[in-house]
């Protein structure tokens, strides 16, 4: 159970180091991308003014959906984590249930014990006195 519990958990923390990773190159590939059209621009033969504000207009642009990756990102991983908290919980009641259920047939298989032990101990002790009575009618 708790062996379960603890592979469960160091899964869920690899997939959360992937994702992390995943955020990690989605920034580089738009840094990159920022970069690429920045050089494009510039190399290309426009008039001073217009290239600036052409390197400006993409810049913004691949800023924004720079941010829009990572929110993304970041919105999936709150999404996982907050299943993961559910199954967990989940799991945790299920177990809880179990444990009360198989202390339940404890206590019962505890009780049955006894009563049986009871009835053996009535039955050996009726056993003993017939023999006993038996034997004395024998040696009468």
């Amino acid at each position: 159970m708790l062996k379960d519990y603890l592979e469960k958990v160091k899964e869920e923390k690899k997939k959360q180091e992937r994702k992390e990773a995943a955020a990690k190159v989605a920034a580089g590939v738009a840094a990159g991308a920022a970069l690429g059209v920045t050089a494009g621009v510039l190399l290309a033969p426009k008039a001073g003014k217009e290239t600036r504000k052409e390197i400006a207009e993409k810049a913004t642009e691949t800023v924004n959906k720079g941010k829009e990756q990572i929110q993304d990102i970041k919105e999936n991983l709150t999404e996982k984590v907050e299943s993961v908290k559910e199954n967990i919980g989940e799991k945790i009641e299920e177990k809880a249930l179990e444990k009360e259920i198989i202390e339940e047939a404890v206590v019962e298989a505890k009780d049955d014990i006894k009563k049986a032990t009871k009835e053996a101990k009535k039955d050996v002790k009726d056993a003993v006195k017939e023999a006993k009575a038996k034997v004395d009618k024998e040696l009468k």
